[in-house]
């Protein structure tokens, strides 16, 4: 009996609901364009050829950045029906999983077209390459935030702003009760935005493959385990400290990126009263 998963993507101020009821909403296709890994239906021949070019260029960039090589070609090319509107990007991904991995796999993405293409199926293919990769759902927190990373600047600088003020109001969760989450919590946007940042920080202290072993062996052998051999932290409530000191840099610095090396060197030594989270 195979397992099937959702995974979810709306922009900023979209989320929640509104992001998984896409995956419902009817989609008049008038064109369809095939590539060798997507079918997308599409109201024009022009749209649906964009839409397919562009997710089999993403397939492959992305797969380099994290994997270090492509993906072999799918058996079945995945679906993506494309809907348009006046509005920002949004989509969502399912999963069915078996024995060997992934067993059938759909994306549905509306918006804008230039803001699907910028936004959307770059975020909704790097779903696709972490299925792949682990062979059955990733944890949430990992999955969302790793795949924030392959929008555009725009996205990202406004992910950055939303952890800012996630920390801010003391909203987010401590790291290991967010590494447990499976089910997507109320405060949506807060879930992303912290999700993201600490993707963002692994990612830049360690690097994209130390990132994804991690997260595989966390959700193995367990998280403080996983959080040693990767990170040389104690646990995860120390790195909980390193990412807060890390986040504290960052939206110091603004703009401009800090460098990783200092910030990492200043978290490792840092320890402030309530950087463990609430």
């Amino acid at each position: 009996m195979e397992a099937r998963d959702i995974f979810a993507f709306a922009a900023p101020g979209r989320r929640g609901l509104a992001g998984l009821l896409l995956a419902l909403t009817p989609i008049l296709t008038g064109a369809s364009f095939q590539t060798a890994n997507f079918t997308v239906q599409a109201s024009t021949p022009e749209v649906a050829r964009a839409v397919a070019t562009h997710a089999e260029s993403c397939r492959a960039s992305i797969a380099r950045q994290w994997l270090g090589k492509e993906l072999p070609r799918w058996k079945t090319p995945c679906p993506i029906r494309v809907k348009l509107t006046a509005g920002e990007a949004g989509g969502v991904t399912s999963f069915g999983f078996g024995a060997n991995g992934v067993s059938d796999q759909e994306m549905t993405v509306e918006g804008r077209l230039d803001r699907i293409l910028a936004s959307a199926i770059p975020h909704e293919v790097t779903h696709t390459i972490f299925a792949a990769y682990f062979g059955g759902p990733m944890p949430r927190w990992a999955d969302e935030g790793a795949s924030l990373l392959s929008e555009d600047l725009r996205e990202r600088q406004r992910h950055d702003q939303i952890a800012v003020d996630l920390l801010a109001r003391r909203g987010n969760f401590p790291l290991l009760r967010l590494f447990q989450i499976e089910e997507y919590p109320k405060d949506l946007m807060g879930f992303y935005g912290q999700g993201y940042s600490i993707s963002r920080f692994l990612i830049e202290m360690g690097g994209r493959p130390r990132f994804l072993a991690f997260v595989k062996d966390g959700s193995q052998t367990g998280w403080d385990a996983a959080t040693r051999t990767h990170y040389g932290l104690a646990d995860v409530r120390e790195l909980d400290r390193a990412w807060h000191a890390w986040h504290k840099v960052l939206a110091e610095a603004g703009p401009s990126r800090p460098s990783p090396d200092a910030v990492v060197i200043r978290a490792q030594s840092a320890s402030e009263p309530g950087s463990e989270g609430q």
